[in-house]
């Protein structure tokens, strides 16, 4: 007898690396936040709040690291390696398969 096939995990989705910087943000502070014991009077942040704020500070960071110099030699060179089509000239190349 065969052995019963084994089950196959779900595709794993692909996550956007925006989207888990955030929650990787958000999961760290948290686990500061809400584990930490807090005077009578303070109130602790609500976790939507807390969720929007790491958004934009996952936004922050990212626009950061477009603007560190090594960035910007990345863009540099992908620039430079970049064929723009609007200024290849393809004249020659129609021409000559023109039949005379």
């Amino acid at each position: 007898m065969n052995a019963p096939a084994e089950k196959k995990p779900a595709a794993a989705v692909a996550k956007d690396p925006f989207i888990d910087l955030a929650e990787r943000i958000f999961v760290n502070l948290a686990a500061r936040i809400y584990s930490a014991p807090s005077a009578p009077d303070q109130k602790k942040p609500d976790p939507k709040t807390l969720a929007a704020m790491c958004f934009k500070m996952a936004e922050a960071f990212e626009a950061a690291t477009r603007e560190t110099d090594r960035a910007k030699a990345a863009i540099e060179v992908a620039n430079k390696a970049a064929v723009k089509l609007d200024e290849v000239d393809l004249s020659g190349v129609f021409a000559s398969s023109v039949k005379k």
